[in-house]
């Protein structure tokens, strides 16, 4: 297609719906060689193409212009990333340490064999200027591999502060990338060499049900702030799964500060380095994060720290086994690659579906009752059906939605829970499903649903309050319980309990209400 006579290609670039072509590569190696921050992305999306634009432009130019041409062939991949390889390694012997300093960094990200024994060879000759040096450290940190390693721990970094960062750090990358393709979990059947302090979280609102559900569970348990539980664990981590209203838990390990030498210190203590060692099966892998922001060189120092320490932990953020969180003024350590079997039943979706500890949490404040017929009026994918199953008997179970799409993830769900109900694709305002004992439900909530709930609520609960047999209970979730409380009272119905729930953004009450 013919262009404009005033085209403008620099200008393109700042257009997200603008596609480069391969008549596009030599003006856009222009804009690179000049300093155009958007043209090297653009420009190595076009492969051979930006190869061929790259070579003839690298016969002019100052150093500047031609490294950061070489820069741009670390980041073409594809069928050309061969070429680009052997590109990057011609450009590794060129006159110009700058060129060369580029080349060393996008071999580094090319990766592979040749760029492996080219970047060593390199380092081999001894005869690069530090920053030369510091760029090859960082490639061969990156491309791994034994004879990386090898060099990277036996180099002398001649008193360089800068060099030997780089070099401790491609160190870690290397290491890490020897490990690569290990297994590695949580062992949850294990008890801890000594008892641990462990923080399960849920939706904020929910923490006074959690802390009763675990003491019902047999796990003594205190409240930590409305979200939240703590408790000492002396068994194995599995124990944890007899609730089933916590979303995460952490292991609570003292801090004394939120620098680099403070987290180093915690994480390799004997206890950590024994529990590590009792509760993973392969390689014990971290990754360090922040409740707010990255801090990244807080991370590289810390990952650092803890390798002179304690070799057997691996800093690994891509196969991490354990998340290393700095939180609430301690550390927590949060099993990442722990079978949870909980919600295997979860095997379908639809829009604001409950999230299983949401609908856990209504299972709990129902209560359980053998004679209990239950039905829930916006089954969804049936996630308040399975966990009222799963806390105790029960007579029968009724399912009502509007949506066609709603029972078939239902009775997926159902079925991988290996539960019999009844499903109906009915109107919740008008559905003749009575007399049941328990109404549990989670209506249709938040952006991702075009409903206005409140009114929805409104509407139904008269039809609910019919459905209801004497001493029968009526729990969910409601955003605007100023709106739906009058109406319930005037139906002979009573609040027994209320809890504010924040369910992500969207604000509601947990609700329980008892036939009169």
């Amino acid at each position: 297609m013919a262009r404009a006579a005033d085209f403008d290609l620099a200008k393109e670039l700042g257009k997200p719906s603008f596609t480069p072509s391969v008549r596009d590569a030599p003006a856009l190696a222009e804009l690179v060689a000049a300093g155009d921050e958007r043209a090297p992305g653009v420009l190595a999306k076009l492969g051979d193409a930006a190869r061929e634009a790259i070579a003839a432009r690298l016969a002019t130019g100052d150093d500047a212009a031609r490294a950061r041409l070489v820069g741009v062939l670390g980041r073409i991949g594809g069928g050309a990333a061969g070429g680009a390889t052997t590109d990057a390694i011609a450009a590794l012997g060129d006159a110009s340490p700058r060129v060369r300093r580029a080349a060393a960094l996008a071999l580094g990200k090319l990766g592979g064999d040749d760029a492996r024994a080219a970047l060593v060879a390199r380092w081999d000759s001894g005869a690069e200027p530090l920053d030369v040096q510091r760029a090859l450290a960082e490639a061969l940190g990156k491309v791994g591999g034994e004879v990386a390693l090898a060099r990277l721990r036996a180099a002398n970094v001649g008193g360089d502060a800068e060099l030997a960062r780089r070099r401790d750090r491609a160190v870690l990358m290397a290491e890490r990338g020897e490990l690569r393709g290990a297994e590695s979990h949580v062992a949850t059947d294990v008890a801890p060499p000594r008892p641990v302090t462990v923080r399960l979280r849920t939706k904020p609102g929910l923490g006074e049900l959690l802390v009763e559900e675990l003491r019902a569970r047999g796990l003594p348990a205190r409240a930590c702030g409305d979200a939240a539980a703590e408790l000492e664990l002396a068994r194995p981590w599995s124990a944890l799964f007899a609730s089933r209203l916590w979303a995460s838990a952490g292991i609570r390990v003292p801090l004394a500060g939120d620098d680099a030498a403070a987290i180093a210190r915690a994480l390799t203590s004997p206890d950590v380095r024994a529990l590590l060692a009792a509760w993973t099966r392969g390689p014990i892998r971290w990754r360090l994060g922040f409740a707010s922001g990255h801090r990244r060189a807080v991370v590289w120092r810390a990952a650092r720290e803890v390798a002179a320490v304690a070799p057997e932990l691996v800093n690994d953020p891509a196969q991490t086994t354990w998340d290393v969180h700095v939180a609430d003024g301690g550390l927590e350590l949060v099993p990442r690659r722990a079978d949870d079997p909980r919600f295997a039943w979860r095997v379908a979706e639809v829009p604001a579906a409950s999230q299983p500890n949401v609908a856990a949490a209504l299972a709990f404040a129902a209560g359980a009752r053998d004679a209990d017929r239950v039905w829930d009026p916006f089954v969804g994918a049936g996630a308040e059906l399975v966990e009222r199953a799963r806390l105790g008997a029960y007579r029968s179970l009724a399912g009502s939605d509007l949506a066609e799409a709603a029972l078939v993830a239902a009775r997926a769900n159902f079925a991988a829970a290996g539960i019999a109900v009844e499903l109906a694709l009915a109107d919740a305002r008008t559905h003749a499903v009575g007399p049941v004992e328990l109404i549990i439900t989670n209506p249709p909530l938040g952006s991702r649903v075009a409903v206005d709930a409140a009114r929805l609520l409104a509407e139904a609960l008269p039809n609910l309050a019919r459905q209801l047999a004497p001493g029968g209970r009526l729990v969910w979730i409601t955003p605007a319980p100023a709106k739906t409380s009058p109406i319930a009272e005037r139906l002979g119905l009573r609040c027994t309990r209320a809890l504010p729930i924040d369910l992500g953004g969207v604000r509601g009450r947990l609700e329980r209400w008892d036939r009169i």
